[in-house]
């Protein structure tokens, strides 16, 4: 047989963080909602079991129909009248259509609020013979601008129900593009471009190519030196290391194939890292 050694009580403590970490309880989060509020979301979910012994019907509250998660998106609403009005419509949605999903339904809810506010719910016909009720516009428009956006996530393009054969959708990807990197954002690449100086002169690092005697391949190295130098258009910036290194990854190729033909670099500090080059150049000759 195959001996397994029996874990540690580190190993086991690391396991139990993790499992809280992944699942969180709904009743616990629930119990930080005001008391009016937690009172209608349970009315949501309130089941009733029959005992087998033939007894009477127990009412249960099924808090795990929620997940925890969509639970403290309702606690972080602003107002306590936003937070009554979402419970009170997905009490309304209970009552009058099957809701399958309870955290979906939610959180559905809690976007039409984000987007439209509280105020543009439904109301509630209670003369209405079949308890039926309707979706205001601000709605619809907010469950199918989810829907988009769940879709451009994965890339694909919603084209009102016609057909696309699921083309790919690239422009989901330009919202993830910025020139001018924040220090609080979270870079991934560097993306070497080329276009009109006009639309990148709000670029953090940029340089002005135009016709001159300079071959492609100098010049991308040229321009990579510049920037990982910090001179890319800004005397006082100095680059971060973690911008260093993304424009650093950058390969030879990638900075070509963007580049125009024989060009002339124009940008702070471009004559002295022409001259560096120049010297190093010339110091490896005489070796």
């Amino acid at each position: 047989g195959t001996l397994v050694a029996p874990e540690s009580l580190t190993q086991r403590k690391a396991a139990a963080d993790t499992l809280a970490l992944l699942i969180k309880d709904s009743l616990g989060v629930a119990s930080r909602l005001p008391g009016d509020v937690r009172a209608i979301l349970a009315e949501c979910v309130t089941t009733k079991s029959e005992l087998r012994d033939g007894g009477d019907d127990t009412p249960s509250v099924r808090w795990d129909k929620f997940d925890a998660d969509v639970l403290e998106q309702l606690i972080a609403v602003e107002s306590k009248e936003a937070q009554l009005a979402a419970a009170n419509r997905l009490l309304d949605l209970t009552r009058s259509t099957r809701v399958d999903n309870f955290s979906s339904s939610l959180a559905g809810i809690l976007r039409t609020i984000k987007r439209y506010g509280h105020e543009n719910l439904a109301p509630v016909d209670e003369d209405a013979a079949d308890g039926k009720q309707r979706k205001t516009k601000a709605e619809k428009m907010a469950e199918k601008e989810a829907w988009r956006e769940i879709l451009a996530e994965d890339g694909i393009i919603d084209d009102e129900g016609k057909d696309n054969d699921g083309a790919v959708d690239d422009r989901a990807e330009l919202g993830k593009l910025t020139g001018k990197p924040h220090p609080d954002d979270v870079l991934l690449y560097a993306i070497p471009v080329c276009a009109p100086y006009q639309t990148i002169a709000q670029y953090k690092y940029r340089v002005k190519l135009t016709p001159g005697s300079q071959k492609r391949g100098k010049a991308s190295k040229q321009c990579l030196e510049m920037f990982a130098r910090g001179d890319g258009g800004d005397k006082n910036n100095q680059a971060s290391g973690r911008t260093r290194e993304l424009i650093k990854a950058v390969g030879d190729n990638d900075w070509v194939q963007v580049m125009c033909g024989d060009v002339k670099i124009s940008a702070p500090g471009a004559s002295k890292v022409a001259k560096k080059q120049k010297a190093a150049k010339k110091g490896g000759k005489r070796k």
